[in-house]
C-alpha cells in the first residue's frame, strides 16, 4: 500500500481532571493530581472524513524541570504548546504522515526557543498531532497500528533522516505480529510503600497498595526509582531486595535514576557502593539497565567515560535526554546503548529508534536496545495507544503506573468507561469505586483487543470533557469524594 494523503482540519481539546489514588513522586515534585488532555483531529484520508484522537497527561515537572516554573506554569506551558502544534498543522497543505509530522517537528523545535520551552516540550505537541493522524488514518482504511506500519501507510522514510538505514528494511523492527501479551514493570515511586509497616493505615479500596502486596500477585518485573541519596537509596534498595527474595522467585529490575547525578563518574561511585553491599549482590545482578542517571544538561555533553561506564556495569539508557529525533543516534555515539519509547516523544521516533538500534547493534557488535516506560498513560485513549505501539514494536515488559497512583477509570466520562470496558474486556475490568481498571493477571497485560482501525481505542466522548478555556489549574485541589464499592 503507498503512503496514506491526509488533510488536516479542525481540532478540538477536551481536558479531564485526574486524582491520584496515592501520591507518587519522581524527581523534584509529588504528584497528587493532574489533568488530562484529549485532542480531536479532523481530518481527511484519502478523500474520506474521520477524526483520530491522541490523549496525553500534562505531566509537570517532567517535560520541564525548572525550578522556577510552578506546576500551573507547566501545565499551562504544555496546553499552549498542543495548541500551537494543532494551529500550525491546520495550515500545512495535504501530504503523507511522515511528511506532515517532519514539517511540524521542525516547525515546533524552531519556536521553542523563543516561546521559552525546550525541546522534550516542543515534542510533546509534535507528537500528539503525530499521533490524531495516525489513529484517523488507521480508522479511515480499517487498518491497526500494525497493519499501517507494516504496509507502508504512514509513509515512514528512515533514510531521509539517518542515511546509514539506506540499505535496512524499515519494518524489520517491528514484530513480525503484534504482542497479544506484555509483562508489566511495576513502578516502585520513592515515597511508595514497600510493606505494611511503611502504611498508618490502608485505603482500603480492594487493591494492592504495598510493594509486598504488588510482588503477591505475580509481578515478574520492576522499576525502582533512586534520589541520588547514597545511603537513603542503599538502604531502601536493602529491603527491595529483601521482599523480592521472600517471593522465591525470579523478579528483574531496572534502575530509575530520575537525572539525578551530575555525570557518569558520579552514578559510577554509586554503583560501586551498590557492589560493595552484600546484600544486594542477588537484586544487582537482576539490574537490566539503568535509564537516566545523569541530568539531561550534561547526558549528551560528552562521550561517557570508560572507566565509568565499566564501573557501572550496566546498559544505560537515555529518556528526558530523547528530546529530539537523532538524539538516540548522537546517544549512540556517545556510548550509550538504550532509548526509551513513550509515545509523547513520538510514534515515528520510537520506529525509527528501534531501526537504528537494529542496525547499529550489528554494525558494532554491540547490543542496543529499546525500552518502554511510563509517563502516568491512563486509561483508555493514550494509555491503549501507548501499549499498541509497545505492542507493534515487539518489546517484552513495559513499565506501567498509572493503575498504581491513579483510580482507574474514574476521571473519564460515563460513555468512554462503557465503551471501553465493551470493547477491551482482555485489558480492563469493571470496578464500582472508578467505573473499570486495568487488568492484570499473572504480572501480564492481555493486548489483543488493541488490533483495531487506529491505535487501538474506542473514539472519546469529547462533549463530556472541559473545553480549556473553561479550565482552570485550581479546580485540581478540588478532590471529588471517593465513591463506595456497591
Amino acid at each position: 500500500m503507498t503512503p496514506a494523503t491526509i488533510r488536516i482540519g479542525a481540532a478540538r481539546i477536551g481536558l479531564d481532571d485526574v486524582f491520584a489514588r496515592m501520591p507518587f513522586r519522581f524527581g523534584v515534585v509529588t504528584i497528587e493530581a493532574a489533568v488530562a488532555a484529549t485532542l480531536a483531529l479532523e481530518l481527511t484520508v484519502e478523500g474520506r472524513a474521520v477524526t483520530g484522537y491522541a490523549s496525553e497527561i500534562l505531566a509537570y515537572k517532567w517535560f520541564d524541570k525548572r525550578p522556577e516554573k510552578s506546576a500551573a506554569d507547566n501545565v499551562a506551558d504544555l496546553l499552549a504548546i498542543l495548541q500551537d502544534a494543532v494551529a500550525r498543522a491546520g495550515t500545512f497543505p495535504e501530504g503523507d504522515i511522515f511528511t506532515l509530522w517532519r514539517h511540524l517537528d521542525a516547525e515546533m523545535r524552531a519556536a521553542a526557543e523563543a516561546q521559552g520551552h525546550n525541546d522534550l516540550m516542543a515534542g510533546y505537541g509534535t507528537s500528539m498531532v503525530e499521533r490524531a493522524l495516525i489513529d484517523g488514518a488507521g480508522r479511515a482504511l480499517g487498518l491497526s497500528l500494525h497493519e499501517m506500519l507494516a504496509q507502508g501507510v504512514t509513509g515512514l522514510a528512515p533514510a531521509a533522516m539517518f542515511p546509514e538505514l539506506a540499505h535496512e528494511d524499515p519494518m524489520a523492527a517491528l514484530a513480525p505480529k503484534p504482542l497479544d501479551r506484555i509483562a508489566v514493570r511495576h513502578t516502585v515511586g520513592m515515597l511508595d510503600p514497600l510493606d505494611g509497616g511503611d502504611l498508618s493505615d490502608r485505603l482500603d479500596d480492594g487493591l494492592p497498595e504495598t510493594l509486598e502486596d504488588y510482588l503477591a500477585t505475580g509481578i515478574r518485573y520492576l522499576k525502582v526509582k533512586i534520589a541520588g541519596d547514597t545511603e537513603a537509596d542503599l538502604d531502601r534498595l536493602r529491603r527491595i531486595g529483601a521482599l523480592v527474595d521472600r517471593m522465591g522467585r525470579p523478579v528483574r529490575l531496572t534502575l530509575d535514576g530520575n537525572e539525578q547525578f551530575a555525570s557518569a563518574d558520579a552514578f559510577a561511585g554509586f554503583m560501586e557502593a551498590v557492589r560493595a553491599e552484600p546484600l544486594l549482590d542477588t537484586l544487582r545482578r537482576a539490574i537490566l539497565f539503568v535509564e537516566q542517571p545523569i541530568e539531561r544538561k550534561a547526558a549528551l555533553s560528552a562521550p561517557l567515560d570508560p572507566s565509568a561506564l565499566q564501573a557501572i556495569g550496566l546498559p544505560l539508557l537515555i529518556d528526558e535526554s530523547d528530546d529530539a529525533p537523532d538524539a538516540f543516534r548522537r546517544a549512540i555515539d556517545l556510548g550509550y546503548q538504550g532509548v526509551s519509547h513513550k509515545n509523547c516523544k513520538g510514534v515515528l521516533r520510537s520506529v525509527m529508534n528501534a531501526i537504528l538500534a537494529r542496525h547499529h547493534s550489528a554494525a558494532r557488535g554491540v547490543a542496543l536496545f529499546q525500552s518502554a516506560e511510563d509517563l502516568s498513560c491512563l486509561p483508555i485513549a493514550g494509555l491503549n495507544a501507548d501499549l499498541a505501539v509497545v505492542a507493534s514494536l515487539g518489546i517484552g515488559h513495559v513499565e506501567r503506573n498509572a493503575h498504581h497512583f491513579f483510580a482507574g477509570m474514574a476521571h473519564l466520562p460515563p460513555a468512554d468507561v462503557a465503551a471501553g470496558l465493551a470493547e477491551h474486556p482482555d485489558l480492563y475490568h469493571p470496578d464500582g469505586r472508578t467505573g473499570g481498571r486495568l487488568t492484570i493477571r499473572d504480572g501480564l497485560l492481555a493486548t489483543g483487543s488493541l488490533q483495531r482501525p487506529g491505535m487501538g481505542f474506542p473514539p472519546p466522548d469529547m462533549d463530556a470533557r472541559t473545553r480549556p478555556e473553561d479550565w482552570s489549574f485550581d479546580r485540581l485541589a478540588r478532590r471529588p469524594r471517593q465513591k463506595k464499592e456497591p
